[in-house]
């Protein structure tokens, strides 16, 4: 009798953190909504102000959200492999995706009509970007060290430019500003410098890949993660080590690429694995971090101090975006995402 009685007291007592933690049909403390896209990982959010959606890029597929009911509004299908970067032009009309298939998608927002499909690149596309005009958009593949730029003429059809990275054999990740202003690069050193790396920051009109001088960053281990801010004046970096550096690339003078940005602004602590993606609010006050510890954490860029810590993904971070300024998305390998009101969050702390 004693057994039976304490054994639905520990079921009770299992239903109860499952209903505490948000995957028995409750949500965890600062949580909008939960949204679960299937199998596979979430590899890329991005956020459109002007229709006010999200773009969700979950395996094969791109899930399109209404960011103020979080209810789906249609599925964008077509790659044959994983998505691995998504984004909006300006205006929120455009939706340009980049996959493993190594195939660049170009789709019309409204009717998720796909517009265009291109195969030049011939590693998996990992980052995608509009310019402010949305008369055209970069793509960058990796493994193949290749960036594109893309051009819309003659009502509608694209041509492209391409420069191939020759001087570096180790990329180890890449981020455009949020209109391709500033495009950055993560480089591992040669053996020589032995714990060491650094990332090549430079604009996207420039000839990227003659006579730059890489920017030596702290970290011990790999940069994993990067990110430019909105207004292109901070870059933001995740490491192997567990830490992420934040520094400062634009002052009074024009970016060039032979600056010596000297020590990070802030390197921030806490995360207890591989920092995994780092994302800048809007305003670029605030940063939230991602980890394989299954954490996403909230920074003040002022002050450089811990706002928060959600642990409620049960697997690795995958990807990050700020709707607003008071609004994350988060995005786990798990397929999972959740949406996060940090008003009071920012407010009380």
């Amino acid at each position: 009798m004693k057994m039976t009685r304490f054994a639905s007291f520990m079921s009770l007592l299992t239903l109860a953190m499952f209903l505490v933690n948000g995957f028995a049909g409750g949500l965890p403390k600062h949580a909008i909504t939960r949204i679960d896209t299937g199998k596979g990982p979430v590899n890329a959010i991005a956020y459109s102000q002007s229709t006010n959606q999200l773009a969700i890029a979950a395996a094969n597929n791109i899930h399109i959200c209404d960011a103020d009911t979080y209810k789906e509004l249609m599925v964008l299908a077509g790659h044959t492999d994983s998505v691995l970067a998504v984004a909006f032009s300006f205006n929120g009309k455009l939706i340009v995706s980049g996959s493993a298939d190594k195939t660049i998608r170009l789709w019309e927002a409204e009717t998720g009509k796909l517009r265009r499909a291109r195969e030049e690149h011939t590693a998996p596309v990992n980052i995608v970007a509009f310019s402010l005009e949305g008369e055209k958009f970069w793509s960058a593949s990796r493994e193949n060290r290749m960036l594109r730029s893309w051009y819309s003429r003659d009502g509608g059809r694209w041509s492209s430019k391409t420069s191939s990275v020759d001087i570096v054999k180790s990329i180890t990740t890449e981020a455009f500003s949020q209109y391709g202003e500033i495009f950055a690069q993560a480089v591992e050193m040669t053996m020589a410098v032995k714990d060491k790396f650094k990332f090549a920051v430079f604009s996207s009109e420039m000839d990227p890949y003659k006579n730059f001088e890489p920017i030596l960053t702290k970290h011990k281990e790999k940069i994993v993660a990067l990110t430019v801010s909105p207004s292109g004046e901070y870059i933001a970096t995740g490491s192997s080590d567990w830490t992420i550096e934040v520094w400062k690339i634009t002052d009074t003078e024009p970016l060039r690429m032979d600056m010596d940005l000297g020590d990070p602004l802030w390197i921030l602590k806490g995360h207890a694995g591989t920092v995994t993606s780092v994302a800048f609010s809007p305003s670029g006050k605030i940063l939230a971090s991602g980890s394989a510890d299954q954490r996403v954490r909230l920074w003040d860029l002022t002050t450089g101090k811990l706002l928060h810590t959600f642990s409620n993904h049960t697997s690795k971070i995958s990807a990050l975006a700020f709707a607003k300024d008071d609004v994350l998305v988060s995005g786990s390998s798990d397929g999972t995402v959740f949406i996060w009101n940090l008003d009071k969050i920012v407010s009380a702390d």
